[in-house]
Formats: C-alpha cells, structure tokens, sequence
C-alpha cells in the first residue's frame, strides 16, 4: 500500500531523532515541514526566515566564532588583494569572480555557524582542520582561469590533511557535511579552467564534471525526498580515486594532454564501478540509523 508523506515524516523523525544533535534536530525538522508542504512558496518563504532568525541567534551565542570567521574571511581577501596587486595571473585577471565568490563564502559559513560543534553537539571553534578546507575554497576563482599543478598539488595536500587534523581534534558538523562541496567546487573550477585553456580535452573534463554532478544529485535527492543524510558509503566511494584524478590535473597544468585525459578518464571510470559497488552494497545491506549518519572527515 503506498504511504503518504504525512506518515515518511514521522517514521524520519521517530526512527532517527535520538541519533541527532539539537542543532541537526531543529533542521530535520525544518526539512520535514518542507517536504510536508511540498515545498511550496509560503513553506519556502518560512523556512528561509526562521533560518536567518536561528543564525543570529546562533551568532549571538558563539561571539568567538564569529570574529574568527570574519578574521579568516579578512585574511583571505587580504592575501588575494596581494597577489593580485602584484600582478600575478590568475589572480589579478580573476579578482571580480573572487570578490562574488568570497562573499558567498563568508555568506555561506555565516549561515551554517550554528554547525561548528562536534558530533555529539559541544560548540567548537573554527580550527586547522576548517583552514585546510577553506584554501581549496580560496582557490575556485584562480583554479577555474588557470588551474596551476601547484594548485591541484595545494588541493590534495590540504584534502588529506584535514581529515587527520579533525580526527586529532573533535571533528565537526560542519566539516562532516560541507567538506565535500568545497572538493567538488574546486574539482569543478579547475576542470573549467583546463578545458578553457587548450589542457585537458572535452571527453575528459565532460566525464568529471558528470560524475560530481550525479554524486551531488544523489545527495540532493535524498536529503529532499526522505529529510535523511545520505549513504556515506555511495558519496565517499569515489575518494580512492582522488589521488588519480589530482595527478590528471597536475598533468594538464604542466601541459601533458594526453596523460592528463588518460588520467582523469581512467579515475572517473573507476569512481564509477565504485560508485555502482556501492550502490549494489546498500540494495543489499540496508544501512541502519546509525549509519545513515554521515562519517567523520575522511582521507
């Protein structure tokens, strides 16, 4: 018998509630009053407001965080504003796209501050592990005009670092639900700016661009279908490849086309049948409740 959406609502919120933060609960919630509504105009219209009314009081109660975030913000724009006074490319051609960029940033991590606690909902401080996820963030307006090898090399460090510098703290929300659109963000900007300068061919770049898209659709459909994470087993599959991928834009920086393609082609088509493995594992193995809930930062 199909069910309505009245009823998924509460089967989301009685079999998975004990398993969240306040802070989780209180956006479950949200979700759920969306779904229920169908997300209709009016529904859309109070979400977005009660949203901005969690923020500040969010805000208000982490004044630390605040400032560190505007401090971080502010050091970003400086450092930009040197290397592009300098006049070193990408960065001086790039400064408007970076200027819109890093304001959606800091609009984006103002936003989500009430997500800067741990897992089991202790308020925490922006830290190391943030930094290293906030430099490919930095990135995106240079990578997308002239991904540099130093910049892929720069991306891939900082992704595998952050994962051991979080485990070695208290990772957090923020970092376990947001750090993949900062790697696909730059994924995507540097392909652009391969495929735009002559360095990477358009099979390649195509493939990629493909795989990220799916990957963010997947997640985009669960979370709006069913207000629940999704499999952290189908969204983190493809990450062995990263190294591969990495070493194909580094190739395409330093001008090995061919190499780069081959390289790039190859990670894709293995994140793939990692991804259709992964897909296979949950049809067969349900994830529980406990599993639904996205990992720690991982390398």
């Amino acid at each position: 018998m199909r069910r309505n959406r009245g009823h998924e609502v509460e089967d989301i919120r009685t079999s998975s509630a004990r398993y969240l933060t306040a802070g989780e609960l209180w956006a479950r919630e949200q979700l759920m009053g969306l779904l229920a509504a169908r997300f209709s105009p009016a529904a859309l219209v109070r979400f977005l407001v009660a949203s901005q009314r969690r923020t500040n009081e969010q805000r208000r109660e982490r004044p630390q965080t605040a400032r560190r975030m505007r401090r971080w913000i502010a050091a970003g724009a400086a450092a930009w504003a040197a290397l592009a006074g300098a006049g070193i490319e990408p960065f001086r051609g790039a400064t408007r796209a970076f200027a819109a960029w890093w304001v959606l940033t800091w609009l984006m991590l103002d936003w989500h501050i009430g997500m800067f606690e741990t897992e089991d909902g202790r308020p925490r401080n922006l830290g190391p592990a943030d930094a290293c996820t906030l430099v490919r963030v930095w990135l995106v307006p240079a990578a997308a005009q002239a991904p540099a090898p130093w910049m892929a090399a720069l991306a891939l460090v900082t992704d595998g670092l952050d994962g051991h510098l979080a485990r070695a703290s208290h990772p957090t929300r923020i970092g376990r639900d947001l750090e993949g659109l900062a790697d696909a963000a730059f994924a995507a900007a540097a392909l652009r700016g391969a495929l735009r300068n002559g360095w990477l061919g358009r099979v390649a770049a195509t493939g990629e661009l493909a795989r990220i898209g799916l990957g963010f659709g997947y997640a985009l459909v669960v979370w709006l279908r069913s207000a629940a994470a999704p499999d952290p087993r189908v969204l983190h599959a493809a990450r062995v490849t990263t190294p591969l991928r990495a070493a194909g834009l580094v190739a395409a920086g330093l001008g090995r086309r061919r190499a780069a393609d081959a390289l790039i082609i190859g990670g894709a088509a293995c994140s793939a049948a990692a991804i259709v493995q992964a897909l296979s594992s949950r049809a067969g193995q349900p994830v529980s409740s406990e599993g639904s809930r996205w990992p720690s930062r991982s390398t």
